[in-house]
C-alpha cells in the first residue's frame, strides 16, 4: 500500500466542505507515486499566486492537482489506444475541461481537433476561390443556434441579388459521401435557392442519382446501402471509421423520413456562369476532391489547393497545417 498524502489545510478543508474525498482518492490513484510531489507543488503554486490578493486557496489546489489527473488519464488511455471523453474526466476527476486544450497539453493531438483542422483549411481554400470568382460578394459565417439549418458558410451578392449557403466535407479520399451529405444539401437548397457542397473525398453517391433528386428516394436507398456496410464486419481502423460514419449518416436519414423535397442536380461550373450572369440556378451543385484541387490550381490558388490534397491523402492523426488554426471551428 503506497504512503499515505498529506493535503495542506486549504484543500482539506475544501474537500470536506464539499464533499470530494472520492475525487480525491481517484485524482491520487492517476497522480500514482507522484502524488505527494503534486499536492506540495500545487500548493506553493497557488499559495504564491494568492500572496497579493485574497482567493480561494483550497478550491484552486484542487483545480490545480485535477488537471495534472487530467493529463496522466489521457496519457494512460492513449497508450491503450483509448479515446478520453469530457465525462470520464469529470467523472474521474472532478472538473471540466476543453478536451483538445487537454490532449495537447498530454502531447496529443485531440481528434476533435483534427476535424476542426479539416473545417478550417476547406472554409480558407473555398473562401479564396470564391473571392476569385467573385470579388464584390459579401460572405458570413452562421452560428449555430441561429435556425435548424446551419451552413458553413453563406455568399451574397447584392446587386443583382442572390444567395449560395455552402457546406464544406473534409473526409479522406477513401471515405464517402453518403445520401446523408446530400440531404443536407437538398435542405439547404429548399431553404436558401442555390446550395454547392464541396467535400476531399472522391467517393460520392450522388452520381447514382442522376440530376433530378427526390428525397424519400434518397432517403430509402441511403438506408438500404447504409445498413448493408453495418453489418460487415469491421477489421481496419479504416473500416471502424466508415461504420462510425455510416452509423450516424443512417440516424439522420430516418429522421428525415417524410420530408418530401425535390431538388435539381447542377454543376459547379453551371453554378458560377449563371453567378457571373447574376442569375444562379436553383438547384444542389456537388464538387469532390480533386475538381476542387483543378479549380483552386486554375485561380493560382496552389498552395490551398496542396492543403486540401493533404486532407485527401493524410489519416485524420496526422492532418496538420503550418498556417490554419485547429482550435476552434471559424466563426
Amino acid at each position: 500500500m503506497g504512503k499515505r498524502v498529506v493535503y495542506p489545510p486549504e484543500l482539506k478543508k475544501y474537500v470536506q466542505k464539499y464533499n470530494l474525498q472520492e475525487k480525491m482518492r481517484s485524482i491520487l490513484g492517476l497522480l500514482g507515486t507522484e502524488a505527494q510531489d503534486i499536492v506540495n507543488w500545487a500548493a506553493k503554486e497557488v499559495k504564491a499566486e494568492s500572496s497579493k490578493g485574497k482567493t480561494d486557496v483550497g478550491r484552486k489546489i484542487f483545480q490545480k492537482i485535477a488537471r495534472e489527473a487530467a493529463i496522466r488519464l489521457v496519457q494512460q488511455n492513449h497508450r491503450r489506444g483509448k479515446i478520453t471523453t469530457k465525462a470520464e474526466v469529470k467523472k474521474r476527476t472532478g472538473i471540466q475541461v476543453e478536451m483538445p486544450v487537454l490532449y495537447k497539453d498530454a502531447g496529443f493531438r485531440h481528434p476533435q481537433e483534427a476535424r476542426n483542422l479539416r473545417h478550417n483549411i476547406f472554409h480558407q481554400a473555398f473562401l479564396a476561390l470564391v473571392m476569385t470568382y467573385f470579388p464584390d460578394v459579401h460572405t458570413w459565417v452562421p452560428v449555430t443556434g441561429q435556425g435548424s439549418l446551419t451552413p458553413d458558410l453563406i455568399v451574397e451578392h447584392e446587386d443583382p441579388k442572390w444567395t449560395i449557403a455552402v457546406e464544406y466535407k473534409g473526409y479522406r479520399n477513401v471515405t464517402l459521401l453518403s445520401e446523408s451529405e446530400i440531404l443536407k444539401g437538398m435542405r439547404y437548397q429548399k431553404v436558401y435557392g442555390t446550395a454547392w457542397l464541396v467535400t476531399s473525398t472522391e467517393k460520392s453517391v450522388h452520381r447514382l442519382y442522376g440530376r433530378s433528386l427526390n428525397s424519400e428516394s434518397l432517403i430509402d436507398q441511403g438506408i438500404e446501402r447504409l445498413q448493408r456496410i453495418l453489418k460487415k464486419k469491421a477489421y481496419t481502423s479504416e473500416q471502424k471509421e466508415n461504420r462510425g460514419i455510416a452509423r450516424k449518416g443512417l440516424k439522420h436519414l430516418e429522421k428525415h423520413r417524410g420530408i418530401n423535397i425535390r431538388c435539381k442536380m447542377i454543376s459547379a461550373e453551371e453554378l458560377i456562369e449563371s453567378c457571373r450572369n447574376g442569375r444562379p440556378l436553383k438547384g444542389l451543385a456537388i464538387t469532390t476532391g480533386m475538381e476542387l484541387v483543378e479549380m483552386l490550381r486554375g485561380a493560382g490558388l496552389d498552395e490551398h489547393a496542396d492543403n486540401i490534397l493533404r486532407v485527401m491523402k493524410s489519416p485524420t492523426r496526422l492532418v496538420h497545417s503550418e498556417s490554419v488554426t485547429s482550435m476552434r471551428l471559424i466563426e
